[in-house]
């Protein structure tokens, strides 16, 4: 039974399976027709985002009665596998029925707001993790299954150590091009890097998707999204986290899904882009104070579906609850009230969201 619905996922995938039914090297995700929209999730793999389990994902699924398309996990470099090929993940989420989703997570610990030094920007542009990362593509080639990916995740915040804010800023004289900010231009590059040593193996069933964040922060025209983006020649997919208050004090109307949306949906478009968009992480707490968390799905979900500004090829909200410093609770999670369940419920069933 685990293996019954792997066949109908090779729909949405370019030349997935040869004509006699034997895997091809080629596995790309296209966009979904007829103006649909792909259903994935981080179904709560842990505050690690690795602690991948069936269980997680068909919990997930029956929450939202519906099949998820895809899988996200976090690849944790200082993990004790290192940077090497997480099989065990990928095939856990594959045997379920979804395709996994890697993120590639460039960090020695999970502290923020602080420069990463051993797996910086520079030491990957330089070539120091190359024997890792062949080793990785090589594998991922080997074993054949469709994977989506992407690396350093929201790099134009200010919370990772990845961040254009610890690697040059706006700077332009300490690396590169004298006329381009250093801080996006290196992570561009390192992102470059590590798409080029998976082309040298030939490794054509990974879907390379570029995360940012959809505020930048700091918000500066050197940290704007368009300069972190390594191109249509190296990526496939186009994609951004988009959150709600994430704590009680922060302004709830400010954050509201639709008023985020409109007011830097230019920052998208000055992405020189043809590429599908796709909603990576989005969520907002429970118990605030200024708002409710049923009502700013709905405002989600209908801005999703309806807005004059981005046509969305696919969605992946976040469900997660994590204790922040003061010991409150950032309640992310879709099953933190019955009335959220039951708004999150009716609103993906919506026909034009799709798993498959």
């Amino acid at each position: 039974m685990k293996r019954l619905l792997l066949p109908i996922l090779a729909i949405f995938l370019l030349n997935s399976c040869g004509g006699d039914g034997s895997k091809s090297s080629n596995s790309k995700l296209y966009p979904p027709p007829n103006n649909k929209i792909y259903f994935g999730a981080f179904p709560d793999f842990g505050g690690s985002e690795d602690i991948v389990t069936t269980t997680r994902i068909k919990d997930f699924e029956a929450l939202a009665q519906k099949k998820i398309l895809w899988a996200m996990f976090s690849d944790n470099w200082f993990k004790s596998g290192g940077i090497s090929y997480p099989k065990d993940k990928i095939h856990t989420i594959y045997n379920s029925g979804a395709l996994p989703y890697v993120r590639f997570m460039p960090r020695s610990n999970q502290e923020q707001f602080k420069a990463e030094k051993r797996f910086s920007l520079q030491n990957i542009i330089d070539g120091k993790f190359d024997k890792q990362l062949h080793q990785w593509a090589k594998d991922a080639k080997s074993d054949g299954i469709p994977i989506l990916a992407d690396f350093a995740v929201e790099p134009n915040g200010n919370w990772f150590g990845w961040s254009g804010v610890f690697n040059g800023g706006g700077k332009t004289d300490g690396y590169g091009d004298p006329n381009y900010p250093d801080g996006p231009e290196r992570y561009r590059d390192a992102y470059r890097h590590i798409i080029d040593i998976f082309r040298s193996e030939g490794v054509e069933n990974i879907t390379w998707f570029f995360h940012y964040n959809y505020q930048s922060s700091p918000y500066r025209e050197w940290n704007k999204p368009k300069y972190y983006y390594p191109g249509d020649a190296y990526i496939d997919w186009v994609g951004f986290s988009l959150y709600g208050a994430q704590t009680i004090d922060e302004d709830w109307d400010d954050l509201k899904f639709s008023t985020q949306l409109q007011k830097y949906s230019n920052d998208l478009k000055a992405i020189d882009t043809n590429r599908p968009i796709a909603l990576l992480e989005f969520g907002v707490t429970d118990g605030h104070p200024g708002g409710n968390k049923a009502e700013w799905l709905r405002d989600a979900f209908n801005t999703i579906l309806n807005n004059p500004n981005i046509k969305f090829s696919a969605i992946s909200p976040w469900h997660e609850n994590w204790e922040n410093e003061d010991g409150t609770i950032s309640s992310l999670r879709l099953d933190s009230s019955s009335e959220v369940t039951t708004t999150f419920r009716e609103l993906i069933k919506n026909s034009r969201f799709i798993s498959r």
